[in-house]
């Protein structure tokens, strides 16, 4: 089945769900960083996690002790990959940002919900639309598919009308149209903090 058909039915079932008890609904502007990294394992080289960043934000259907959150986020990732020469033994560094509209649609728990603060679980799935590439000398947008897929696992804390987001997105989809032994799966860490309405 179609990816993106995949992602759209997670979606529409999210919602349903969460649609049934809504008892509050959040509006949560977010901004972080992450740092991501492709599953590539060059013969002569080696690839490195960069910084990243998000902007975007998440509308939270909450139901008391569970919640489905669906957002968009402008996104931006980086890698580096280091390559060395095995006859001058010269290292050449290739670095790329790559940006994409990113849409996810996580499911959480309340763990917490106490009078100062919450701490909640959540985790889902995210699709990844690419709209352009930094200029570099390894890659370009017409190298990579023009969507990939991601499953998301966060920890999260509310107080006052703060948010603060700690999590992993997995990579689940080829990153690269032809891998060509590259690997190509993108995954990392990512750190928001945001404001809740």
């Amino acid at each position: 089945m179609n990816k993106n058909l995949v992602f759209l039915a997670l979606i529409t079932m999210s919602l349903l769900v969460g649609s049934t008890a809504i008892q509050a609904i959040t509006i949560n502007p977010q901004i972080g960083v992450n740092a991501s990294q492709l599953d590539t394992d060059p013969a002569n080289g080696e690839v490195k996690a960069r910084p990243g960043w998000q902007l975007g934000g998440y509308l939270r259907f909450d139901n008391s002790k569970l919640y489905v959150q669906p957002g968009i986020f402008w996104h931006m990732v980086g890698t580096e990959l280091e390559t060395k020469n095995e006859i001058t033994h010269e290292t050449t560094t290739f670095k790329n940002s790559v940006h994409s509209i990113q849409i996810p649609v996580l499911a959480g728990f309340n763990l917490i919900d106490g009078d100062m603060i919450d701490f909640r679980l959540q985790a889902g799935t995210a699709i990844d639309f690419i709209t352009s590439v930094d200029d570099n000398n390894h890659f370009d947008k017409d190298d990579l598919n023009t969507s990939y897929w991601s499953l998301k696992f966060a920890v999260g804390a509310d107080f006052w009308i703060m948010s603060v987001d700690l999590g992993y997105d997995l990579g689940m989809s080829d990153y690269f149209k032809d891998s060509d032994g590259r690997g190509g799966k993108m995954s990392g860490w990512f750190l928001n903090a945001g404001l809740r309405f």
